[in-house]
């Protein structure tokens, strides 16, 4: 089915695309906020690359330690918490400009297929977060013969 109804589309995607692209414009001409409503950013940014034997994550978490990270996998949801702290070696009142953000997070991404979660691996590297997800055995395709 053609249009609004047909499965799988998001109004809200393309008015958020368009507000991006209007906050783009006025930011091109230097006015930010106040003019503009605060933009959500959603942390942490994830790449999903899929195979015929597993997905790849990859989220991009600068500044995050190993220790303030948590991964779970519940079916084929993968939740990634941790937190972001800032460094305190220089106090607040000495910042001139301060963008960066800190604080916790949390992103919840549904995965393409059911997970083999005895076989997932995690390393992280130089900000980069890379989880292996092997497929399970259920979610692999299998070839039916076809008998006459």
């Amino acid at each position: 089915m053609a249009g609004p109804m047909r499965r799988g589309w998001d109004p809200f995607k393309e008015l958020r695309r368009l507000q991006e692209e209007i906050n783009d414009l006025f930011e091109s001409f230097g006015l930010g906020a106040p003019f503009l409503a605060e933009r959500k950013e959603t942390f942490p940014r994830v790449n999903i690359v899929t195979s015929e034997d597993e997905s790849i994550l990859y989220a991009e978490v600068p500044g995050v330690s190993l220790e303030d990270l948590d991964l779970q996998i519940v079916g084929t949801t993968l939740t990634l918490k941790g937190e972001r702290k800032p460094k305190t070696d220089v106090p607040v009142e000495r910042h001139y400009r301060r963008e960066r953000g800190y604080g916790s997070f949390g992103r919840t991404v549904q995965l393409p297929h059911k997970v083999d979660v005895d076989k997932v691996e995690a390393v992280l590297r130089n900000g980069l977060l890379r989880v292996t997800l092997p497929k399970a055995p259920e979610a692999k395709p299998h070839k039916v013969t076809v008998k006459t």
